[in-house]
């Protein structure tokens, strides 16, 4: 007995055992008894399978009814067992290959089955049948029949949490992957690009996390590929864009057999090579979800000026680090806005202060966690205040205005107001007078004067300084330097009171300071955060220069501003590439693009270059 006889001989031994130990061992789960098809709507001429999967071992066998169709096989029933961490289980499936006769809407009754002393009944189906194109061909049968990859096969789905929103209501969206076929591999090669909404992901597992799901009667393995958070940014009717990629399905090609004493079984592994099988072949199959439509509601109109496009519930709190400074020391004014929502879109508060006081920019902190529900978290607003004067002074409440998405209305919150009690600085206003020995004497002049020893200096009263030419010029020069800062004093408060006029003057330094983290990012290796935050520096960036505020800030927008600003068309189309191409980017691994120093060089050039031409 030759070696290639040893091996088959082995291999039925192993089967014999397999099945001995199952006779012997018997089950003990719950008995299943379900029905499927491998396809639903089907087409006029499609063929397409009806399974009958039984949990365990089972009899007596009873199909339904099958006269809406022609059955072009069947009933077909082959055996599964499996062995997982020792435990051994078994399936029986009973299934027919149908064509269906005419369109319309057929229903499949329950079949039936003994097992373990029971009978059970199996759930019913409704089979919808098209018109369609029809491929299937009626002599073609069993194991035999080519298998095709379809749309039925596998398909991309996006599905929303909810499709009619206020502005700026969050919408949570997840892209699914579904297949009853063996996927080996997937890649996504387009990432919608969201149009009028603020993206946000939501962190995914490292590896694909399969789960059952039956939809019109078909069972298919799902994957959950991408989630993310949207914010919608204008109102009307907004589109999710479709996502593409690409699969690599695994099928097993079958040949008949003819004269093969192996026929019989219905086991894989009598289908590799060795047996005469016809192996397994991979197929590459594209997937695109199918685009979604959302309804964006506006808000009410008139909202409360402190109102900058919140919404969600929030609550605010103010934190002030000391209230007794000395003039020209620095207080840290901290504002905490907690909850949820689009808080990542909040703005600073503005809050009007005594001229003696300086106010810088404030510095951001994000405490805020993006999952199913949304975005949550604190957003601290940190101000460094410097009062210049002895004194007095106070400033707030601090009004915080957003739109309840429960009450569906306006809801402003106010902070306490606050006191400083500025003291007098190391070099501050007022002058000390030193105690000394001579305290009892305060008005000289009208007292007793001291015995002067020292020599006496007489001068010539013709060249007084006071009276002189220089005198009076210093005098005239002090006048005119007091009257130049009255008015450029006048000057910076009219300035600063136009707060779209401040931000586009500070358009640039702010999108250096983004571009300054971004850069550090990169450093450290985190392109994702890199191409976040160098997006969010463009866009801030058009958002103060343009004076447009974040909740109509599109792309649209954004090129019409543009245009209006008699920026050239090149320039317009470098950025609509560079925010398309970071967004892309954010998402999706890039195979042969830019590398993220030349982005960055890119953007530093298209500011620059922004700044030369829009006419402010």
């Amino acid at each position: 007995m030759n070696i290639r006889s040893l091996h088959i001989m082995k291999r039925f031994q192993g089967l014999l055992l397999v099945w001995l130990l199952f006779i012997c061992a018997g089950t003990s789960r719950a008995q299943t008894f379900t029905a499927g098809v491998s396809k639903n709507p089907v087409g006029l001429n499609e063929q397409f399978q009806l399974s009958f999967t039984l949990s365990s071992s089972g009899s007596a066998f009873k199909a339904p009814s099958l006269s809406d169709f022609m059955v072009l096989s069947g009933p077909n029933q082959s055996t599964s067992m499996q062995f997982v961490n020792g435990s051994m289980s078994q399936s029986l499936t009973f299934s027919y290959i149908l064509q269906p006769k005419k369109e319309g809407s057929f229903k499949i009754e329950s079949a039936a089955v003994e097992s373990g002393g029971k009978l059970l009944l199996s759930n019913p189906l409704t089979i919808t049948v098209n018109k369609g194109s029809g491929g299937g061909q009626a002599g073609q049968q069993g194991n035999d029949q080519k298998t095709n990859i379809s749309t039925n096969n596998i398909f991309l789905k996006v599905s929303i949490d909810k499709s009619n929103v206020y502005l700026g209501e969050a919408i949570v969206a997840t892209y699914k992957l579904y297949t009853n076929v063996q996927v080996v591999n997937y890649s996504i090669n387009k990432v919608p690009a969201f149009n009028g909404f603020w993206s946000q992901d939501m962190q995914m597992p490292a590896q694909l996390q399969l789960k059952t799901e039956v939809v019109n009667g078909v069972t298919y393995q799902v994957g959950e590929i991408k989630k993310v958070v949207l914010f919608p940014q204008q109102s009307g009717t907004l589109t999710l864009e479709p996502m593409e990629g690409e699969c690599i399905a695994r099928i097993q090609v079958k040949r008949n057999r003819s004269g093969s004493p192996f026929d019989i079984f219905n086991d894989p592994f009598f289908n590799d090579p060795f047996f005469g099988g016809g192996g397994i072949r991979d197929v590459k199959f594209a997937v695109k979800s199918t685009p979604v439509k959302i309804t964006v509601k506006s808000l009410p109109a008139n909202p409360p000026a402190s109102f900058n496009g919140a919404v969600g519930r929030y609550s605010i709190e103010g934190l002030i680090d000391k209230s007794n400074p000395k003039a020209n020391d620095a207080v840290s004014f901290k504002l905490k806005l907690s909850g949820k929502g689009n808080i990542k879109l909040a703005e600073a508060p503005e809050f009007e202060l005594s001229p003696d006081i300086e106010k810088y920019d404030p510095k951001i902190t994000d405490n805020i966690a993006v999952n199913e529900k949304g975005a949550s978290g604190v957003r601290t607003f940190e101000y460094l205040l410097i009062p210049r004067h002895q004194g007095n002074y106070s400033f707030g409440p601090v009004e915080f205005t957003y739109f309840d998405l429960d009450k569906k209305g306006y809801v402003t919150l106010k902070t306490p107001a606050y006191q400083l009690k500025v003291e007098r600085g190391a070099e501050g206003g007022g002058t000390a007078v030193a105690s000394t020995g001579k305290a009892d004497f305060q008005i000289l002049g009208r007292d007793i004067r001291f015995i002067k020893t020292s020599p006496t200096l007489f001068t010539d009263t013709s060249d007084d300084f006071y009276g002189s030419l220089i005198f009076w010029i210093l005098i005239l020069a002090g006048v005119a330097g007091f009257a130049f800062l009255v008015v450029f004093r006048r000057k910076q408060l009219a300035l600063n009171a136009d707060m779209a006029a401040v931000k586009s003057r500070k358009a640039t330094r702010m999108a250096r300071k983004r571009l300054e983290t971004a850069g550090s990012l990169l450093k450290s290796g985190n392109q994702t955060g890199f191409y976040d935050e160098t997006g969010k520096a463009l866009w801030g960036y058009l958002s103060d220069k343009l004076k447009l505020p974040v909740s109509t800030l599109t792309k649209e927008s954004v090129v019409a501003a543009l245009t209006t600003a008699s920026v050239t068309q090149t320039t317009t189309n470098r950025l609509v590439e560079t925010l398309d191409y970071c967004e892309f980017a954010r998402f999706a691994r890039m195979e042969g693009g830019k590398n993220p120093e030349q982005v960055y060089q890119e953007t530093v050039n298209l500011i620059t270059q922004l700044e030369d031409e829009i006419k402010n």
